[in-house]
């Protein structure tokens, strides 16, 4: 049975985030943005997905202002996607956000002028729990890794 549960231990969210974006390399083979997260993760809201006592997925939140939260980071390993672990993880995060004011919940992906498969399924999960694309940018990142900011409203 998965459980999800948050994290406040910075060490922990530090570990978890290494331990689960390592195993990702398809998303997650930049080094020096995977060394970002493992750093940037400690101060934020974080949720760990656990199956039993393994670390499964996580997802971290970062606050953009009074009305509008982002999904900063979040992984879940490869043998347990299509299990409904990234749905329930949004969920928890949204349930959180609606019960502090948030009005709106947003995510920055691999935008769809990139061909790259694995990113194509990140839009797919995003798009399968309410997110839906606003803009994509190249100046965010860069011209090879295009920025689609997703968004989605939380209406009470």
């Amino acid at each position: 049975m998965i459980t999800i549960t948050e994290i406040k231990d910075e060490l922990s969210k530090s570990r978890i985030t290494e331990e689960i974006l390592r195993q990702l390399p398809e998303w997650f083979g930049n080094e020096k943005s995977l060394l970002d997260y493992i750093e940037t993760v400690k101060d934020k809201i974080f949720y760990c997905a656990m199956d039993n006592d393994h670390v499964v997925g996580f997802l971290c939140l970062k606050f953009n202002n009074q009305f509008t939260a982002d999904i900063y980071v979040t992984g879940i390993l490869k043998e347990y996607h299509r299990r409904g672990i990234g749905k329930e993880l949004v969920q928890v995060a949204e349930k959180y956000l609606t019960s502090n004011g948030y009005k709106f919940f947003m995510v920055k992906t691999l935008g769809e002028s990139s061909d790259y498969e694995f990113y194509k399924k990140t839009r797919e999960f995003y798009l399968s729990v309410g997110f839906f694309p606003l803009e994509e940018f190249k100046e965010i990142w860069d011209a090879d890794n295009p920025c689609l900011i997703m968004v989605k409203s939380l209406n009470p």
